[in-house]
């Protein structure tokens, strides 16, 4: 349906033509026809145009010249030149032959007493009834678009249309590449041969247009092209609508149905996300009550967490999520975009999870299914499960950084509210003392559960440390920081001294020479089991202070 080489050279005019190119050259697209009448005449090309000349503006050029000239007319993409040897060439200038080989453009020598008229006038005629048939097909596809969008049909039937028209099968992707829809299973799957170029002619369409090379290997690992538009939503949702060209490339009337397509996608997620916000705000009030514990209507509750598919019977432990975003600062598009990917990983590892996003957190009542008493082995899939989460999401984004609070198990729904109170206290003890630990349980907690209760009262906590550690702390001297390390690790090593120098990375004898030295101004005692026990929880006071 394009104008191309190939056809102009069926016109009488060229019957006894000379073609200089290559068969791939045949198959140019011609969008324009124009006569150089000077040797600026790249500037006032749009591309595609076909070049008739006689090189007489160019006469004067210099070798040099010419070359530059001809490589500007190449940067236009030119499809063909059409050249009429005057009296005063013998033949074409060889800069001019030189660079249309390298950059892969067709000469066509005309005879001398073929006018240019006559063939600009068959080109333009030719493309202006192409130009009218392209708005004619626009005009059909757009209403058979419409139409569909109009009975609100689903994102299948869409691209069902689309390749009934292009003869290329169509899928949809998630921002995760994860298939939404698709018209052949066996182009879901492919390996990228090159990377996606943006395409710089975008057939005047709306949405920017990708190309690549991909292999498909249930099509016996055949290449074949793809190209791929990126459809945005105004909140920056998006899916990719991908078409692969196992059957044939793209014409001019493939990418008019492809725009069209695209927009009725857009319309298409546009609506679900109108009706999925509605859904969640319904959603999110009912799990705002179950976490808040406000089921005194328990007729009520259960017939709403019926809706959002939650078992008020079953067994379940809250998880709370947090990103701590490492790079520079986050922006609020790159903040909501992460916890989204976050959320489609969660949905993707756990398919009856009840989710709630909520002040740069997303909250989780986590089904428990495993039937067992064994709390210790429920905590554990859980753990493992978001072992998979994390990995899968810090795979994608490189510069956020996943943190998770587990509550306890609750048997029933009324304990609920207090396994979310735990989950959010784990986040912030990991915060205060853990730092690095991205999945910790409230169990996990120990000596912190009873501190964490004095986050915000410095003085209560000092009260806590013991006299023996406060002289330690109270010794001025430069070695004192080695003096606490060495302690911490001596207990840390169930006070092994040969462990503790492995792991100081010094000898056994500095070890014990540090000791002797930390019970000289402390005079504590390393056998008195309760005064270690309260120097262990003073350094705890301490690593909590440090971090405040």
């Amino acid at each position: 349906m394009d104008y191309t080489v190939k056809e102009l050279l069926t016109l009488p005019e060229f019957q006894n033509a000379q073609y200089i190119g290559t068969k791939q050259s045949l198959a140019k697209n011609i969008r324009g026809i124009t006569i150089i009448d000077s040797p600026d005449i790249s500037l006032w090309l749009n591309g595609g145009e076909a070049i008739l000349t006689s090189f007489f503006p160019m006469r004067n050029l210099s070798d040099q010249e010419m070359k530059e000239w001809m490589h500007q007319l190449a940067d236009k993409k030119i499809s063909a030149l059409i050249v009429k040897v005057r009296k005063e060439l013998d033949n074409i200038p060889k800069p001019v032959s030189d660079v249309c080989k390298d950059r892969n453009i067709p000469i066509i020598i005309l005879p001398k007493e073929i006018p240019f008229i006559d063939i600009i006038y068959k080109v333009t005629r030719k493309i202006f009834n192409q130009d009218v048939e392209k708005l004619e097909y626009f005009r059909e596809i757009h209403h058979r678009f419409t139409e569909l969008s109009i009975r609100n049909v689903s994102d299948e039937v869409i691209i069902e249309a689309l390749e009934s028209l292009i003869g290329n099968p169509v899928t949809i992707y998630n921002e995760l590449f994860k298939v939404i829809a698709t018209t052949d299973q066996e182009v879901e799957l492919f390996y990228e041969s090159d990377k996606f170029q943006k395409q710089e002619n975008t057939q005047n369409t709306i949405f920017p247009i990708y190309r690549r090379f991909v292999i498909y290997p249930k099509l016996q690992d055949r290449e074949c092209e793809q190209i791929m538009i990126p459809i945005t939503t105004v909140n920056q949702t998006k899916v990719m609508l991908v078409i692969s060209a196992i059957h044939s490339g793209f014409s001019d009337f493939d990418f008019i149905a492809i725009e069209n397509a695209a927009t009725a996608l857009s319309l298409n997620l546009a609506k679900k996300i109108a009706i999925s916000e509605v859904e969640k705000k319904y959603k999110n009030e009912i799990i705002d009550d179950l976490l808040s514990g406000n089921i005194k209507d328990e007729d009520g509750i259960a017939e709403r967490a019926e809706n959002i598919n939650f078992d008020l019977n079953s067994r379940s432990a809250v998880v709370v999520f947090t990103l701590e975003f490492t790079g520079k600062k986050a922006t609020s598009v790159s903040r909501e975009r992460y916890y989204n990917i976050l959320i489609n990983n969660i949905d993707y590892y756990l398919k009856n999870a009840i989710v709630r996003e909520r002040f740069n957190q997303v909250i989780v009542i986590w089904p428990i299914h495993s039937g067992q008493s064994n709390k210790k082995k429920e905590m554990d899939n859980i753990k493992r499960t978001l072992g998979h989460v994390i990995y899968k999401f810090e795979s994608a984004v490189k510069d956020a950084k996943v943190y998770t609070g587990i509550g306890s198990i609750a048997d029933t729904v009324r304990d609920l509210p207090k396994s979310h109170k735990e989950a959010q206290e784990v986040l912030d003890v990991n915060a205060l003392a853990y730092g690095q630990n991205q999945i910790l349980s409230f169990e996990e907690l120990g000596i912190y559960r009873l501190l964490y209760q004095f986050k915000h009262d410095n003085n209560r906590l000092k009260e806590f440390i013991p006299a023996s550690l406060q002289r330690l702390l109270d010794y001025n001297k430069t070695n004192r920081e080695q003096l606490i390390e060495t302690l911490e690790m001596y207990l840390q090593c169930q006070q092994n001294v040969s462990r503790s120098a492995d792991r100081l990375f010094v000898h056994y004898k500095t070890v014990s020479y540090r000791l002797d030295r930390i019970k000289e101004i402390t005079q504590m005692d390393y056998e008195d089991a309760n005064e270690m026990l309260s120097v262990q929880v003073g350094l705890k006071i301490l690593e909590i202070l440090r971090k405040e």
